[in-house]
């Protein structure tokens, strides 16, 4: 398993993660001001317009004001990004400190690309539309990965609008080796939504492999497809199995896993936004980066795990 201190992270919270914090809340509250002004200075146009009849000065203040507004537009978005990239960075530097992780690089403007995703298997190819971003790229141990967050849309037949396949995040491995066999493991809850991607697999080969797994537990939460010929059993550690499950009972987020030849593909679903302090809304970093740290080991965990064992 990916090691975790919780004294050390504790440390690194208060002495890396905790000034980021401040600084981004200032910037939060001068875009708030920004934009207080801004409202009070539209609602005097109207008071000097209605009292006294000052066309020309309301015209004037009023054309500054939504201006005005259009730059706090901008720095609006801008500030949601920045939050995200000056976190997530933060949190690169704590997993560069972690001994199994090695040649850790970031880039907020690359992602994973449609022939990776697709690769996985874990979904249905019918996809319409697909942003990465936030790539992180690295080894662990003798595999080296690249992890982006991805939203993914694809048409919905019925329905016929633009519907959300996959959110989250996406992890592609790259071990130094040609592995023999291949499968996938998908959340169960998800297994009738993912019947178009359980059935290609089936029809390459793959068959339902839950009779042979010995772990009750992990079969009640996820389901195993792989050709006659892999075995299931080996594929994973019992205490990655373990630790999969109390992540899924813990967060409830779909958790995917495969692997064929040298390629190895680990996914968790993550809807909600992390690491993006909003401008209005109450703001919970500490909840937020804990989830964001949970789905990150997890991921790495299994991919460790993987090379480990194989």
């Amino acid at each position: 398993m990916i090691s975790f201190d919780v004294l050390y992270f504790q440390h690194f919270y208060k002495d890396e993660v905790h000034p980021v914090l401040v600084e981004l809340n200032k910037r939060r509250f001068y875009i708030l001001r920004f934009i207080g002004i801004l409202i009070l200075g539209l609602v005097a146009a109207y008071l000097l317009n209605r009292v006294f009849h000052l066309f020309v000065l309301t015209i004037l203040i009023t054309g500054i004001c939504f201006y005005g507004l259009f730059y706090a537009v901008t720095l609006m978005k801008r500030f949601r990004l920045d939050t995200k990239v000056y976190l997530t960075s933060v949190m690169m530097k704590y997993f560069k400190h972690t001994p199994e992780m090695i040649d850790l690089s970031f880039d907020v403007n690359q992602g994973i690309n449609k022939e990776e995703y697709l690769e996985s298997g874990f979904f249905s190819d019918d996809i319409a539309n697909i942003i990465g971003s936030g790539l992180m790229k690295g080894k662990v141990g003798e595999i080296s990965f690249s992890l982006a967050e991805l939203n993914v849309s694809k048409l919905s037949k019925l329905e016929n609008k633009l519907k959300t396949q996959f959110k989250g995040y996406f992890l592609h491995g790259k071990l130094p080796f040609k592995t023999t066999g291949a499968a996938i493991i998908w959340t169960r809850r998800d297994k009738q939504e993912l019947h178009s991607a359980i059935r290609k697999f089936t029809w390459l080969g793959a068959e339902n492999k839950d009779v042979e797994e010995d772990n009750s537990s992990f079969k009640e939460y996820f389901v195993s497809y792989a050709p006659a010929d892999t075995a299931i059993r080996s594929v994973l550690s019992d205490d990655i199995k373990q630790w999969m499950i109390k992540f899924y009972q813990k967060t409830g987020k779909s958790l995917y896993f495969s692997f064929v030849d040298q390629d190895v593909y680990i996914a968790v679903s993550v809807p909600e936004v992390l690491l993006s302090m909003p401008l209005l809304k109450k703001f919970s970093p500490e909840k937020s980066i804990l989830t964001f740290l949970d789905i990150h080991l997890i991921l790495f965990s299994i991919l460790q795990d993987f090379d480990i064992h194989h």
